[in-house]
């Protein structure tokens, strides 16, 4: 996660909802392995029947890593079979004929086998009827497509279709008798996505790298001449920044604003201290702008919409704070919602069937 939120420690009131799964240290009754397998790191959950989590692996490598010294597609699959072992190979030794449920960028091109896309509107749960068996020396792994939406700038997303069904499955109805209710996802990060959702199906979402960008600004441009990282966030400097975007509009435009990070600093307006946190207000306040203008705007009551952020809590909150700039008011949803996504699709799929069930 790029460190666009600094050290974040706000006092203010937060709207959050905590869906966190319960645990329990013991069960003698494991049905599912959850795999959240992405570019940097990769998480293992051992769940039952209701998608509890009875216990965590140990945290496995991300694609990138485990494939860097592969040079053919053997050596590839020679990777992930050993880092698969490495996480798993325990709860395999104790229950052999379990099922095993991936998702994220281990069903990529560079991941252990590439799984087609599916396309919008795409039903969450039917991506059950997707998925593609992995053959391994414990069995069969399945691995969860990611989502396309093919248009003339084309959005793709692996790994966050499973996160944003466990985040609508842990937040109540998808339909309030007048058809199915419409959210918009936020899950903020390096590549944040904006994802519309009514009832259960995505029906667009797009992506913004204000992330990655805010990583390359303040590391390697010339406005990190200027800056100096602070004890603390500022949080008045990251409200600067966000009015800043929101006055200058489009006509002003990021481009034009972030050149302000160098101004401000060099004439004395504004402490070295302090510039990180301007950028990040700028950014996440230009990002927001232009995403409420296209997506929260469209309507008369779409701003009833309700706005759901879902992520690292800390970034969570700056993209609540911006939010609420503009008169929107947007729920934090933490817990392990990746889990219970993968869990929900195992279900849907048929996996977790009792070991005896069917025979006679």
């Amino acid at each position: 996660m790029m460190d666009i939120v600094g050290y974040l420690r706000d006092a203010a009131a937060v709207t959050q909802i905590s869906p966190s799964l319960p645990r329990s240290p013991t069960s003698d009754h494991p049905r599912l392995i959850a795999l959240d397998w992405g570019t940097t790191s990769a998480r293992a959950y051992l769940l039952d029947d209701a998608g509890t989590i009875l216990r965590t692996g140990p945290a496995g490598r991300g694609i990138l890593t485990v494939t860097e010294r592969a040079t053919t597609a053997e050596d590839r699959c020679t990777a992930f079979e050993e880092e698969f072992e490495r996480m798993c190979g325990a709860w395999l030794d104790e229950h052999p004929q379990i099922p095993v449920l991936a998702s994220g960028m281990v069903g990529s091109n560079q991941g252990w086998v590439d799984v087609p896309y599916q396309h919008l509107p795409q039903d969450l749960t039917s991506l059950a009827n997707a998925l593609v068996e992995v053959p391994s020396q414990r069995g069969r792994v399945h691995i969860v497509p990611g989502l396309l939406d093919d248009g003339e700038l084309p959005q793709v997303m692996r790994g966050e279709e499973t996160q944003i069904l466990g985040v609508l499955e842990r937040t109540a109805a998808v339909d309030d008798g007048n058809g199915p209710t419409e959210r918009v996802v936020v899950l903020p990060g390096t590549h944040t996505k904006w994802v519309r959702v009514q009832g259960i199906d995505v029906v667009d979402f797009l992506t913004s790298m204000t992330g990655e960008i805010y990583g390359l600004l303040t590391r390697h441009s010339i406005l990190a001449r200027l800056a100096h990282q602070p004890e603390t966030p500022d949080l008045g400097a990251f409200d600067r920044g966000i009015q800043t975007s929101l006055k200058a509009g489009t006509e002003g435009a990021i481009l034009a604003t972030l050149f302000t990070a160098r101004t401000l600093p060099l004439t004395g307006r504004m402490p070295a201290e302090q510039v990180n946190d301007y950028i990040s207000g700028l950014m996440i306040g230009a990002e927001i702008a232009s995403c409420v203008d296209g997506w929260l705007s469209a309507g008369s009551d779409t701003r009833s919409t309700q706005v759901l952020l879902c992520g690292e809590a800390e970034l969570c909150r700056r993209y609540q704070r911006a939010l609420q700039q503009l008169n929107i008011d947007a729920s934090v949803v933490a817990g392990d919602v990746v889990a219970h996504g993968l869990w929900r699709i195992a279900l849907s799929a048929g996996l977790l069937k009792h070991p005896m069930e069917g025979k006679a």
